[in-house]
């Protein structure tokens, strides 16, 4: 009898709740064979058997929450000795025996992965002073073991594994070209030599008023979504929703400074409604806003970096790696696009696009939340003009982008005429960053998008 004990499944993580069990005891089991969907607090993962079998019992039923190491599933394996567990079902996993029969040495159920760590911000423990944990936080880690060279299931997404049972695809005849090998839903299509279509997110079903007494639309983002939560109800809170409020409380710890300012932008409106003329999906001012960041940031290095304030080290990056906030009905994801500074504008709003169909349906991975250097949220579809973003630590800054409106300005020879204007908000730490290249990054921003034609080059 294997005793299959919950696994963290490289994300760092240290419980789940189980949302679904995908099989029922008595069902025979190929290794790969989802098990159960879990809800972590970064993303919905499905759970795939490592063994060959018959499943004889789960070791927690349905809506119950689990830690990491507790027995998850008993699988009676075919040539293997049969043993008694060394725990009871449902039992912590503090006392593991010596034979728990467990993946060793960073193995998990969907290969051998890294910890995950900056998934989502580190604990108090690790970032605040006098914390137990003195390694550097680092978007992006060694890479990871060849899969050819790892023992076990094939390192691949869980929603690599499913399209692969979908489309027939052996995984261990693909490449991954995830992290350390991994194998991602692209590396499935390119195999089957399918053609991906880009997902267009859905209009919002609700919200805001869809135009503005300007005539700018409030609503016009894939990303701008309300969520709406019950009135009269207590509900408890998820473990991602868990997770932001730490994280939230965690934020707030670090000394902020704002800069607020306000950009004309009717050039980037002009271009981005030619850019439109001819498309049957439109590309959201979203892609313009992150092409103008990667080339502000690499102007002003120090904000593209990150802060360990255990050993008050701060890691400056190359690559620019961009996550921005999506509203989500579980709460606020932030997916990262990598290399934005040598990325198209048409390729940004590609991938912009999947990943908001993929956090709207619980679909990422843990990849595509993994490695930002820098943080973009767009409140301004909603109506917001200023705010005071939160930094999404170890990163040391963020950019809040308000509603784009028409606004009297004063033009040559003091004449006041109508322009379109962009609110912008710069929350910065302030250990790392000074007030003046803060300042500094927000007018070289703002100076891109009052002139884009710097980004034309590489649209």
């Amino acid at each position: 009898m294997y005793e299959f004990r919950f696994p963290d499944i490289g994300e760092g993580l240290h419980e789940g709740k189980i949302l679904e069990l995908k099989l029922r005891p008595g069902d025979a089991v190929e290794e790969g064979d989802i098990l159960a969907i879990v809800e972590t607090d970064k993303v919905v993962a499905e759970i795939p058997s490592p063994k060959t079998g018959v499943l004889r019992r789960f070791g927690s039923a349905a809506g119950q929450v689990i830690k990491v190491g507790d027995p998850f599933a008993y699988i009676e394996v075919e040539g293997e000795e049969e043993r008694e567990p060394d725990v009871e079902p449902g039992e912590t996993g503090d006392r593991a025996g010596s034979d728990r029969m467990q993946p060793d040495d960073g193995a998990t159920v969907v290969g051998r992965l890294d910890a995950g760590d900056d998934l989502l911000p580190p604990s108090d423990e690790r970032t605040a002073p006098g914390g137990n944990d003195d390694r550097p936080s680092q978007p992006q880690r060694e890479p990871l073991t060849d899969p050819a060279a790892a023992s076990g299931p094939v390192p691949a997404t869980p929603a690599a594994r499913r399209l692969a049972r979908d489309l027939n695809v052996d995984l261990r005849s693909v490449q991954g070209t995830g992290e350390g090998g991994r194998i991602r839903k692209e590396d499935i299509y390119k195999a089957a030599g399918v053609q991906t279509a880009v997902p267009v997110a859905a209009p919002p079903a609700h919200g805001p008023p869809s135009g503005s007494a300007f005539g700018f639309p409030l609503i016009d983002d894939p990303l701008a979504r309300p969520v709406d939560l019950p009135a009269g109800q207590r509900v408890e809170l998820t473990i991602l929703r868990k997770t932001i409020a730490r994280n939230m409380e965690l934020s707030r710890r670090i000394p902020t400074a704002i800069v607020h300012d306000l950009g004309e932008v009717d050039e980037l409106v002009e271009l981005r409604a030619k850019a439109n003329r001819n498309r049957a999906a439109h590309i959201s001012y979203q892609p313009f806003f992150m092409k103008a960041l990667a080339t502000a940031l690499r102007d002003v290095p120090v904000l593209n970096a990150t802060y360990d304030a255990v050993s008050q080290e701060v890691t400056a990056y190359r690559e620019v790696n961009i996550g921005f906030a999506v509203n989500t009905e579980a709460g606020v994801l932030l997916p990262v696009i990598r290399n934005v500074d040598s990325s198209t504008i048409l390729a940004i709003d590609q991938q912009m696009k999947q990943l908001v169909a993929a956090a709207r349906s619980r679909s990422l991975s843990a990849d595509d939340l993994r490695g930002g250097t820098f943080a973009l949220t767009n409140f301004g579809p909603f109506g917001g003009l200023w705010a005071a973003p939160m930094i999404y630590p170890p990163q040391v800054a963020i950019l809040g982008m308000g509603r784009i409106h028409q606004a009297p300005r004063v033009i040559a020879g003091g004449t006041i005429a109508a322009r379109v204007v962009l609110p912008v908000s710069l929350a910065f730490d302030h250990r790392v960053v000074d007030g003046v290249p803060a300042a500094t990054f927000v007018s070289r921003f703002l100076e891109l998008l009052c002139s884009p034609q710097e980004l034309l080059v590489s649209m």
